[in-house]
């Protein structure tokens, strides 16, 4: 924190918001509380509102029109400059900034426009193949299984297949195993104080170890793919020849392994949170669950491919609303380049600003009923009488996941086809909570028994 903000927190010049002991409100984020601040912080003093953490000055955003400013107005101001998980991505397009940023976007958007999504059938029909029928096997025998492990078994199998174009049988356990340990350190409470690297704790020794299999697993698949036909669909291919112009120096060989892990990571684990949330939902809502399944019943047996994704309206509708009550990224920072004005308080340089959908979307008056599970509400279409920025589960602006498209049509069509095949019955009843990490996770995941549904309909006939 700068003097000048030290100076107008002191005198009170920045928003309203808890003002803590010596340390502030450093001992909440450090003991892993991040979402209890904030939610404090809205609760208690609205919808702008300013804590110290530490050195450190937090500031919290949940309005539409603030979030407006600082993803748009003014984005150049707000920067992704302290990206939590620049130590697992590097410059991946999620953390890079400025002319690398727009540089790597303009090369990548296309690939994942709406008209682009046949490219990724085949890796999600064979993913979704392969869950089936595992669920059948474990609906013969009566095995519960985890849905959360599961939607992330189904996510990584298919962002697997769309960046290499094949599938890794062998070597997809171990993958697993690592990304969700690196994933875990991403998320550790202690992130924004993280200790070097370099200090060999068991957290840090752990990362390593398990990005060590990421980099491996990457640098492996980039030089089989050297000799790949410049005309291959698969992503890493794609990489290969556009990224660096298709030079190949240290810089760029970087770059790609950057941006390969960016796309691993971000094509499988806030999908795989959305499809269990969205699963979870329509098994608390009956009603909600009977419109799904009629529009899945009336398609037929054959699996759902991408040209199928409008003949699911009212599912489609589900989807947007688990994704509000439940946003895979629940909060995200920016990092504040110059002193700037929001709410009529000053938001000085060096401090962050957090931006929460998990709050926003369940801001009462945007949201009626902000609470409640109700699919209706997106019938008419995302922004259809709605503020701008009241929605922004995969972001807002210029920096909007590029993989949205891609993320709802893949939660549609499993959705579809699961609930096609199979009765998903949760074994405990108590509701799941919420985990904040990372990724908006069910603590503790979400066990489930199967059923095949030809075997209860034969058993009611």
């Amino acid at each position: 924190m700068t003097r000048s903000g030290i100076v107008a927190h002191l005198t009170r010049r920045t928003a309203p918001g808890p003002r803590g002991g010596l340390l502030g409100n450093l001992p909440d984020v450090a003991q892993g509380r991040m979402f209890e601040l904030l939610h404090h912080m809205w609760r208690a003093h609205g919808d702008i509102s300013c804590a110290r953490v530490g050195t450190r000055l937090l500031y919290l955003v949940v309005h539409p029109d603030h979030i407006q400013h600082v993803l748009v107005t003014r984005r150049e101001n707000y920067t992704k400059a302290m990206h939590r998980a620049r130590p697992l991505i590097g410059d991946g397009l999620p953390a890079s900034n400025g002319e690398l940023w727009a540089r790597q976007r303009k090369l990548l958007t296309p690939r994942f426009q709406v008209g682009a999504l046949p490219q990724f059938a085949p890796p999600l029909r064979g993913a979704m193949e392969r869950l089936l029928a595992r669920w059948a096997a474990a609906a013969a025998s009566g095995d519960e299984l985890d849905l959360a492990d599961e939607m992330i078994a189904l996510t990584l199998d298919a962002i697997l297949g769309s960046l290499l174009g094949e599938r890794l049988d062998d070597e997809e356990a171990r993958l697993r195993a690592a990304i969700r340990d690196a994933v875990d350190f991403v998320a550790a409470s202690g992130q924004l104080f993280r200790v070097p690297l370099s200090w060999p704790t068991q957290r840090n020794r752990r990362f390593l170890a398990a990005l060590a299999v990421i980099d491996e697993f990457v640098h492996r698949a980039i030089e089989a793919h050297r000799a790949r036909p410049a005309d291959d669909p698969d992503l890493l291919t794609f990489l290969l020849r556009h990224v660096g112009d298709g030079q190949d120096t240290p810089e760029v060989r970087r770059l790609i392994r950057d941006e390969a892990v960016s796309l691993l990571l971000g094509g499988h684990e806030s999908t795989a949170q959305a499809l269990t949330w969205l699963l979870y939902c329509l098994d608390l809502h009956p009603e909600a669950r009977a419109r799904v399944m009629t529009e899945v019943d009336t398609f037929g047996d054959a699996l759902p491919v991408v040209a199928d994704r409008l003949r699911f309206p009212f599912l489609a509708a589900a989807a947007q609303e688990a994704l509000r009550l439940y946003p895979p990224f629940w909060a995200f920072p920016r990092h504040v380049v110059a002193d700037d004005e929001l709410g009529g308080y000053l938001v000085p340089a060096g401090a962050t600003v957090m931006l929460c959908p998990y709050l926003t979307h369940r801001h009462p008056a945007l949201w009626d009923q902000a609470e409640r599970f109700q699919p209706e509400r997106f019938l008419g279409g995302v922004a259809q009488g709605r503020a701008r920025a009241s929605y922004l589960p995969f972001g807002y602006g210029p920096r909007t996941c590029i993989g949205n498209h891609m993320a709802t049509t893949e939660i549609v069509l499993a959705t579809a086809a699961i609930l096609r095949r199979f009765e998903v019955e949760r074994v405990h009843h108590a509701p799941a909570a919420a985990e904040f990490t990372t990724t908006l996770r069910p603590r503790g995941g979400i066990r489930v028994k199967l059923r095949a549904r030809q075997d209860a309909n034969a058993r009611s006939t």
